[in-house]
């Protein structure tokens, strides 16, 4: 598939109901609406010229320099993290204002050589969603790098502990998930991030105009772990 034939098939996979609740979640600018699901499948049909299914550097640059939507969300999704340079990352993150692409931008860039090293600078900035994005990649971490060990988190659970409620709205977001993840990487983690979370109080996430609610720490990772335990 090459790039017109792309964009024309993110045009057709809008919908209206979908354009309305994304900009009812903080979506601005240019979107067709296309569903998650719609761009996975597209996803799935492309093949790079290396002939990795799904990553193709330069047709997600093709896709963000749109400056759609829907566009860059895909464009995140197919990056090859390989390829992607730092300075494209910066480039990127400074144009981000939508948190879903925030959230997609950060599982790239958490993949690159540079992701650890770039995610220590993004969680000091003021800004919302490069703050944002430096969270998300260290919620991606917890998550997924089997390699960290516990010592690595506990000094994020502090920093969190201080800033989180002094921080901006999708900022304080992400590290409230960030709680989340790292505390059900162990047992440990689980005791030192419900302190911290005991210590901080409830936090209140301007949601926009939708019903979402905001995870509440405890509750969240005493569920995830009696998930767990139930299944030794």
């Amino acid at each position: 598939m090459n790039f017109e034939n792309i964009y024309t098939e993110l045009e057709k996979c809008g919908t209206d109901q979908n354009r309305k609740v994304y900009a009812q979640h903080g979506a601005k600018g240019e979107l067709f609406g296309a569903s998650l699901e719609d761009l996975k499948n597209i996803k799935s049909k492309i093949v790079s010229s290396e002939g990795e299914k799904g990553i193709n550097q330069p047709l997600a640059k093709k896709l963000w320099n749109t400056r759609n939507i829907d566009a860059r969300i895909l464009a995140c999704m197919i990056a090859d993290p390989t390829r992607i340079t730092r300075n494209e990352a910066n480039k990127w993150i400074a144009e981000i204002n939508y948190f879903v692409i925030a959230d997609h931008f950060a599982e790239l860039i958490a993949k690159t050589r540079y992701g650890q090293d770039i995610m220590y600078l993004w969680i000091q900035s003021p800004d919302e969603y490069i703050k944002r994005v430096g969270f998300d990649i260290l919620s991606y971490f917890a998550r997924e790098d089997s390699s960290k060990s516990d010592l690595f988190f506990k000094a994020f659970i502090s920093k969190i502990k201080q800033e989180i409620q002094f921080s901006p709205n999708k900022a304080k977001e992400a590290m409230n998930n960030c709680l989340i993840a790292i505390g059900g990487r162990s047992e440990k983690l689980k005791d030192e991030v419900i302190r911290a979370a005991r210590i901080i109080g409830p936090v209140k996430i301007d949601q926009d105009l939708t019903s979402c609610k905001t995870f509440i720490i405890e509750e969240y990772l005493e569920n995830i772990w009696s998930k767990k335990t139930s299944k030794v």
